[in-house]
C-alpha cells in the first residue's frame, strides 16, 4: 500500500500542530508545510471527524490538537485518511482471493503476518515520538516492504518509511536497478556486494527450487550520506514457489528484537482473548440448545467424543486428507453447535410425535442455513479464522450426503467439507441410539448397520469404515453403554 499525498499532508499537519502547541491558521499551515491552502480543509475535515484535531473561527481561531500527542498514533492518522489499510486485496474484510486459495496460500499468511506487524508498528508510533529530536529514532519500524513478482520480473514498494524510496522505485527500470541504487545511497560500501548478492533477482529465483523459504542477513546502513557512522540493519526475504513471489523487508537490527518480543506478546494476548471470547460464544449457544431441549448436556460431551474418535481414525488410516491435531480438537469442540439453527424452529415441530408434514419438514430443513448465518456473527479475527470456517461449514453442510441427496445445497462427494461429513455421520449415529419423540432408540450395532446400509443417507465408504472402527474401541463402547 502506498500512502496518498493527502495522508502525507495529514501527518505533517498533525506533527506541526503538536510542535506549535497553539492554534494555527490555514494560511500558516499552507505557508509552513508547502500544502495548497485550498486543499487543507479537505484534510482537516477528516482529522476533526476522528477528533484528532479541533478547529475554531475568529481572529484567534485556527487548528489545534484535540488530544495530547502521546495519545495520537500514526495508525490513527493514516487510517482516517486512507480508504483501506490492507497491504494486499486478500486482506480486506471480504477476504477476496482471485484464485480462491485463501485457505492454502502461503503468501497470504506471509502478508497477514506483515499486515499485523505493519499495523502494530503504526499503532506504537505516537506523534510525540515523531516530533522528538533524533535522526535514527524510527528505524525500529519496518521502513521498507517490497513485493517482487518473479514470473513477470516486476516489483512494487508496498510500504516505506522513507519517501525517497518510492521515488527510487518509480525511476528504477527493474528490481535489480533499484537494488543497485539503494545500495549506493544507503548501504556501507563493504556490505554492498553481500546485500546485492543476497537480494538480486537471480538469487531469489534460485530459491524457487526449495519451495517457500525465509532467510535473512544483517548489513550496515549509512546513517547519513558520506558519513562514517552507521546503523545495523536486517533484511528478510520470503520466497514462495507456488506464487512465484518474493516479499523483501528491511528494518533496524538493534531495535527490532525487543519490539518484536513486545509485539508478539501483545499478539499472543490478543489471540488468547479472541479465542476465549469465541469459545464463550460456543458454550453459550450449547447452553441455549440445552435450555430448549434441543440437545441434552450429556449428549454435548458424547457428540464431541464421537467426532474426535472418528477423526482420529481418519487421521490414522487416510493420511492423504492431511488432518491435523488442531483440526481434530477444533471440530470436536464445535460439533455440538451443528443444530443451532433449530433455535428458530418451533418447539412443537421439533417435539412432534409422528411424521412431519411437508410444510413442517420444509421449516426444519431451513436450520442449516439459519445456523450458518448465525455463525457469521461469531467473534471474528485472524486467530479465529479457522474456527469461523469450521463453525460455518459444520452448521451449513452437516445434512449434505455423499451422493448429493442431502440439503440445503445438494453438495456431492468431497465437495462436502470433511468437518461437516464427520459431524454429519456422528449426528446420524447419535440420533439413532437415543430416543426421539418420533422414534425409539436403536442399539449401537443396529445404528452402525443402518448407516452402512444407507438408511440415513449416503456417506463415504472411508467415513463409514472409520465410524465402524471407532465404534469397536473400548472407550466408545463405554460411552454408548452409559447411554443405555
Amino acid at each position: 500500500m502506498q500512502l496518498t499525498n493527502t495522508t502525507d499532508y495529514a501527518i505533517r499537519i498533525v506533527c506541526y500542530l503538536a510542535i506549535k502547541k497553539h492554534r494555527v491558521t490555514t494560511a500558516k499551515l499552507a505557508s509552513e508545510l508547502k500544502i495548497p491552502e485550498s486543499y487543507i480543509p479537505k484534510i482537516t475535515k477528516q482529522l476533526k471527524k476522528e477528533k484528532i484535531i479541533s478547529a475554531s473561527e475568529g481572529i484567534s481561531g485556527g487548528y489545534a490538537l484535540a488530544k495530547n500527542p502521546e495519545k495520537i498514533s500514526l495508525f490513527d492518522v493514516i487510517s482516517c485518511m486512507e480508504s483501506t489499510m490492507a497491504i494486499s486485496r486478500c486482506l480486506e474484510k471480504d477476504g477476496f482471493c482471485s484464485r480462491n486459495y485463501t485457505d492454502c496460500c502461503k503468501v497470504h499468511q506471509v502478508l497477514l503476518d506483515l499486515q499485523n506487524i505493519y499495523n502494530n508498528r503504526l499503532e506504537n508510533v505516537k506523534i510525540s515520538d515523531i516530533i522528538r529530536p533524533g535522526k535514527d529514532e524510527y528505524f525500529g519500524r519496518f521502513y521498507i516492504i517490497l513485493k517482487v513478482n518473479l514470473a513477470e520480473n516486476s516489483y512494487e514498494c508496498i510500504y516505506s518509511h522513507n519517501r525517497g524510496i518510492y521515488d527510487d522505485v518509480k525511476t528504477a527500470g527493474t528490481y535489480d536497478d533499484f537494488l543497485k541504487v539503494y545500495c549506493e545511497k544507503y548501504v556501507c560500501e563493504k556490505d554492498c556486494e553481500k546485500l546485492q548478492e543476497f537480494l538480486k533477482s537471480d538469487s531469489l529465483t534460485e530459491h524457487l527450487k526449495k519451495g517457500c523459504s525465509e532467510e535473512d542477513i544483517v548489513y550496515q546502513r549509512r546513517s547519513e550520506k558520506n558519513s562514517e557512522t552507521y546503523v545495523w540493519m536486517e533484511v528478510k526475504r520470503f520466497v514462495d514457489e507456488n506464487e512465484k513471489t518474493a516479499v523483501i523487508t528491511f528494518h533496524n537490527a538493534k531495535v527490532i528484537p525487543n519490539t518484536i518480543v513486545n509485539m508478539e506478546r501483545e499478539l499472543r494476548q490478543k489471540a488468547q482473548d479472541e479465542t476465549k471470547q469465541y469459545w464463550k460464544m460456543v458454550s453459550l449457544l450449547a447452553a441455549v440448545l440445552n435450555h430448549n431441549n434441543l440437545i441434552e448436556t450429556e449428549h454435548q460431551d458424547d457428540i464431541c467424543f464421537y467426532t474426535k474418535q472418528v477423526y482420529l481414525q481418519l487421521q490414522k488410516n487416510y493420511p492423504e486428507y492431511g488432518i491435523t491435531e488442531e483440526e481434530i480438537e477444533n471440530v470436536s469442540h464445535l460439533a455440538p453447535i451443528h443444530d443451532i439453527g433449530k433455535i428458530r424452529v418451533p418447539i412443537e415441530i421439533l417435539n412432534k410425535n409422528g411424521k412431519l408434514t411437508a410444510d413442517e419438514m420444509g421449516i426444519v430443513k431451513q436450520h442449516p442455513l439459519t445456523g450458518a448465518e448465525m455463525t457469521l456473527r461469531f467473534p471474528r479475527g485472524a486467530t479465529t479464522e479457522k474456527l469461523n470456517k469450521y463453525s460455518y461449514e459444520i452448521c451449513r453442510y452437516h445434512h449434505e450426503r455423499y451422493d448429493g441427496s442431502g440439503y440445503p445445497d445438494g453438495l456431492k462427494g468431497n465437495a462436502i467439507p470433511m468437518c461437516a461429513q464427520v459431524v454429519g455421520i456422528v449426528d446420524a449415529y447419535d440420533a439413532l441410539i437415543n430416543d426421539r419423540p418420533y422414534k425409539r432408540k436403536y442399539e449401537p450395532e443396529e445404528a452402525i448397520r443402518m448407516i452402512s446400509n444407507g438408511e440415513c443417507g449416503a456417506f463415504s465408504k472411508k467415513l463409514i469404515q472409520c465410524l465402524t472402527a471407532a465404534a469397536k474401541q473400548p472407550e466408545w463402547l463405554k460411552v454408548t453403554k452409559s447411554q443405555a
